[in-house]
Order: structure tokens, then C-alpha cells, then sequence
């Protein structure tokens, strides 16, 4: 599809996909992709491999159903799990799963001392986490979508039939 055709190459396209949403952190247009070519991750992974390698299926401990490979994947990375609910609420015109919405922070926000603040405004996406010891929790979206990357990087690098990965990004993880 596109020239991508296996799993490998949709991770190449993720990578990018995060390159662009960490350069603009408040564009819905690159969250909504990002999370649209993680949660499609899972389903090319099926049918790529995972579907007919029992071999690698028992020693994930996956029965040949992708329902069980997505319990799978909701038990290993709950926040990867997300992007299912991210991506068919975006789809669908239906918000679903974890709240993301746009904060705004300028020169009279608490990020008044560092390089943000002397900017006029900044928007960012958000991930609502509820409250924490009474008060409003957030964290950047491109922390939850760093942690689908490292996922996605691990599962491919230690589970794909064609060998390690070589699609690194202009944004470097944390583990890196």
C-alpha cells in the first residue's frame, strides 16, 4: 500500500509521524496520525507474521485471534492500548478513550521562566489523567506517544522476522 508493505516500514512512517508532531505539539492533524499509524501497527503485525507464526504466537502466549493479540498488547502496554480508542474516536467523529485536549501556555503561565514564556503562545495537546492529590493532572501527548514509539520499537526489534530496526527519528527517546 503507498510502498509500504510490511511492519517495518509503518514503523519507519510512525517515526515521522512523531518527528512532526514533537516539531508542533498543538496540530491535531499530526496527533490524529500518529495515532491512526500506531493503532494500525497491531493489525499489519497480524497479518504480516504474528497471524501464521504459531512459534512466535506460544511464545507470546497470543491464541491465533488478533482480539487476543490486542488483550496482548493492552496487558504489555495499557498506553499503547489507548490508540485503539484514540484512532476509531477520531475516525468516527466520536471522542473515545484517554482526553487530549489543546493548553495553551504563554508569557502569564507558569512557564514564565524558561524559553516558552517569551514566546507570545504556545498550544499544546494534553493527555487528561484526572486529579492527582485534588488537582488537575496532565501530561504532554507526546509523552504518551513516545512511550506507543518505545513500545513499537521493542516489540519490532525483539519480534519481526526481518531483523532489527535502522528508523530512527529526528527526536531522540528518552532511552536512547
Amino acid at each position: 500500500m503507498f510502498g509500504i508493505t510490511n511492519p517495518s516500514q509503518l514503523y519507519a512512517k510512525l517515526v515521522l509521524e512523531f518527528d512532526d508532531f514533537c516539531a508542533d505539539q498543538g496540530s491535531g492533524r499530526h496527533a490524529m496520525n500518529f495515532v491512526i499509524t500506531a493503532f494500525h501497527l497491531t493489525e499489519w503485525v497480524w497479518k504480516d507474521f504474528l497471524k501464521e507464526d504459531e512459534a512466535k504466537r506460544n511464545e507470546l502466549g497470543i491464541a491465533k485471534d488478533i482480539n487476543a493479540f490486542h488483550r496482548w498488547i493492552m496487558d504489555k502496554s495499557i498506553w499503547t492500548a489507548q490508540m485503539q480508542d484514540l484512532a476509531n474516536g477520531s475516525k468516527h467523529f466520536q471522542p473515545k478513550g484517554l482526553p487530549i485536549r489543546q493548553h495553551v501556555v504563554g508569557p502569564l503561565n507558569t512557564a514564565a521562566f524558561n524559553t516558552i514564556g517569551f514566546n507570545e503562545v504556545e498550544v499544546t495537546l494534553v493527555v487528561d489523567m484526572g486529579e492527582l492529590e485534588g488537582r488537575p493532572h496532565f501530561i504532554p501527548a507526546a509523552q504518551l506517544f513516545e512511550v506507543v514509539m518505545r513500545f513499537w520499537r521493542d516489540f519490532l526489534c525483539l519480534h519481526a522476522p526481518y531483523g532489527g530496526l535502522v528508523y530512527k527519528g529526528k527526536v531522540k527517546l528518552s532511552d536512547e
